[in-house]
């Protein structure tokens, strides 16, 4: 369901941005941050993103929070005090994927504009 949705949602987005790009005056594709190959890639990456941050993740995080919190739920039933010290750890966890998301957000932006530098 939700891979369908981010696939309709990306098909949608590169056709609007597609019609935004021909709709621009002819002195809008002189500037060098406005080339072929930057809008190509432009193109291809945006709406992929959105896609991925949409699509099949979405259903993914939804997934691991209700894991979480159904894990954390029994434990409290059947070891009470296993379960506080693991939620003590439980910062830490948070901490490392965050560190990882911002990391991985940093490193893809980069990217992005190395594609863009190497299609022009």
């Amino acid at each position: 369901m939700f891979a369908h949705s981010g696939e309709a949602l990306t098909k949608r987005l590169r056709s609007k941005a597609f019609r935004a790009i021909l709709r621009q005056e002819i002195a809008y594709f002189d500037q060098e941050k406005h080339s072929t190959g930057a809008l190509c890639t432009r193109l291809a990456t945006e709406a992929s993103a959105v896609q991925n941050a949409s699509g099949v993740r979405f259903g993914l995080v939804f997934q691991h929070i209700f894991g979480m919190v159904v894990g954390i739920l029994i434990g409290f039933v059947y070891c009470w005090q296993l379960t506080l010290l693991v939620l003590v750890f439980l910062p830490f966890i948070l901490f490392g994927g965050i560190l990882q998301i911002r990391l991985t957000a940093y490193f893809a932006s980069k990217d992005k504009q190395i594609l863009e530098d190497a299609g022009k």
